[in-house]
């Protein structure tokens, strides 16, 4: 409880940062617990110098690199920032089923707490079995997700979006169960 409590606290924190950052688009204000917000003040950029980029050979233009450098080594952004993100929204899926299939084995353990889901019911009384279903269901999810993605782009992001979600409450769940019978 004292950790959703903390998170809560931090992201009003933020959130009143960027408020207020919003209203002062000069100033960023930075709030701290140990002492009072910080207020910097942004000074204006000078103005940007006009370059004569006219040449009168053709040979002495500049050659321009279209690559970004990257900050991580062996990654390149693909320029496909919306396939980036679902390919995050992916990845947070693959997160999330493992997270359900840990609180599921831990909410277990604890008398009187159950599966809920009755498709699963009759894998989780064996781990290795219940290890082996969850990670087919998710590949499946996984792939059926980009394989859909590349046909519509829209249903598939409402499909994961919606998929995370629900996982999501799973998750929270099983953590609200476990933390219950914890207390008795």
């Amino acid at each position: 409880m004292s950790r959703k409590i903390l998170c809560l606290v931090v992201l009003s924190a933020v959130t009143v940062g960027f408020v207020q950052a919003a209203e002062r688009p000069n100033e960023v204000v930075i709030p701290t617990a140990l002492e009072p917000a910080a207020v910097i003040t942004l000074t204006a950029m000078p103005e940007p110098v006009q370059l004569d980029l006219n040449w009168e050979e053709p040979g002495l233009a500049p050659q321009v690199s279209s690559t970004i450098g990257s900050p991580f080594p062996g990654f390149r952004p693909s320029g496909d920032t919306g396939k980036t993100f679902f390919d995050l929204n992916l990845v947070a899926m693959v997160g999330l089923n493992i997270a359900d299939y840990v609180t599921t084995r831990e909410a277990l353990k604890y008398p009187g707490l159950r599966e809920a889901n009755p498709l699963m019911q009759p894998f989780v009384k064996n781990g290795a079995v219940f290890a082996a279903v969850k990670i087919g269901t998710t590949a499946l999810t996984y792939f059926g997700m980009k394989a859909l993605f590349k046909r519509n782009r829209t249903v598939a992001w409402v499909l994961t979006t919606a998929s995370n979600f629900l996982m999501s409450y799973v998750v929270a769940s099983n953590l609200q169960r476990i933390q219950q019978a914890r207390a008795f």
